[in-house]
């Protein structure tokens, strides 16, 4: 049985796969408090939650966020939201002096 999702996924996931170099899965059917989508992007990973505007997480997602040990998850509410997570990560990436990515192009 596929896990509720809320009312603005598909437009956000869909908005997400317009910006060029993002790449996006989800994750919703998993439940059990694991976060909606993964986001590849510029060597980057991100996981996030999905909510609406005045969406919480629920008690699963609470716990699961807090004992998640990797980078953590962003909540994404709307399309500023995900601008700003690009505009972050595109500030990352510069700062890197694209580290990452050289250090995982099998090219170099």
């Amino acid at each position: 049985m596929a896990k509720r999702v809320d009312k603005n996924h598909k437009e956000l996931v869909a908005a997400l796969r317009k910006i060029p170099g993002v790449t996006v899965f989800s994750l919703a059917d998993l439940g059990k408090g694991v976060p909606d989508i993964c986001i590849g992007y510029r060597s980057f990973t991100i996981l996030a939650e999905i909510k609406s505007a005045k969406g919480r997480l629920n008690p699963l997602q609470t716990e699961w966020h807090f004992t998640w040990t990797g980078t953590p998850v962003v909540i994404l509410r709307d399309t500023d939201d995900i601008v700003e997570l690009i505009k972050t990560l595109d500030t990352f990436y510069v700062e890197l002096g694209h580290s990452i990515a050289e250090a995982i192009d099998t090219n170099n």
